[in-house]
């Protein structure tokens, strides 16, 4: 997981303005019937999932997950993720749903992102723990300002590295957002694993290519230990692939 750098909010979402504003009168008419979850909020998916929307987020994050830091491949199945859930929360696993979620926020530019179906789906869902629950904002008349989520945000203000690294293709959280984020999105699920592994061997073979001599190399033995040096430059880019797992494999943390 690394940070998410998010460019101008889509034109697209200014079309949800007006609907927030509606589905606040409604909730400040009568908000029983939402904190009960009788009645439920429907935040346009045609808006807040728009191909606008999705383009400038796919291009933000590099094609990539912003959990998992896999690669959206060619009509991959992907969501556009609510960061603090629209619908309703959980603080935790076999916790009471908390409704009515973050309705508000439906159509908020800095509450989106594009993710994995299986992040998002399977893993995520709408659980969103906070160091202090007491402090959750329940309608739009509470404060997210005074909440502090423990799964990490992608666009920060906490940086995502300084709270997970990778130990070989294993995802360590070094701090409780760190562990929480890689408990919740589930970083270590085999298939992650797996793939993690498949890169890291990739480029264990190619880091030991490039340390190479190049003195007395033939000129295609010259051209394979510059290659190999070249793909591991690239391989730490924010562009590329499980990027945080090379960085921390080519470059390590000093202890």
């Amino acid at each position: 997981m690394i940070r998410v750098a998010k460019p101008e909010t889509p034109a697209k979402l200014a079309e949800g303005i007006v609907l927030t504003a509606a589905d606040c009168a409604l909730y400040d008419e009568d908000a029983m019937p939402y904190d009960s979850g009788v009645l439920a909020f429907e935040i346009d998916s045609k808006i807040y999932g728009h191909a606008q929307v999705k383009d400038v987020l796919r291009t933000a994050q590099h094609s990539k997950c912003c959990f998992c830091e896999g690669i959206f491949e060619a009509n991959a199945a992907a969501d556009v993720e609510h960061f603090r859930p629209k619908k309703y929360s959980q603080q935790a696993r076999r916790q009471a749903k908390l409704y009515p979620g973050y309705y508000w926020l439906g159509y908020i530019w800095e509450n989106l992102y594009y993710s994995c179906q299986v992040c998002n789906r399977s893993h995520k869902k709408n659980f969103f723990p906070l160091a202090d629950p007491g402090q959750r904002a329940l309608n739009h008349h509470g404060s997210i300002a005074n909440e502090a989520p423990l799964i990490l945000d992608p666009s920060g203000p906490l940086d995502p590295r300084d709270h997970i690294r990778f130990a070989d293709e294993v995802a360590v959280g070094t701090t409780v957002q760190g562990r929480t984020t890689v408990d919740y999105v589930a970083l270590n699920r085999l298939p992650l694993i797996e793939a993690r592994l498949e890169l890291y061997q990739t480029l264990d073979l190619l880091r030991k290519i490039a340390a190479m001599p190049e003195d007395g190399a033939n000129a295609e033995a010259l051209e394979a230990i510059q290659d190999a040096g070249a793909f591991l430059l690239e391989a730490v880019l924010p562009t590329s692939k499980f990027s945080a797992m090379a960085s921390d494999m080519l470059a390590p943390p000093a202890a």
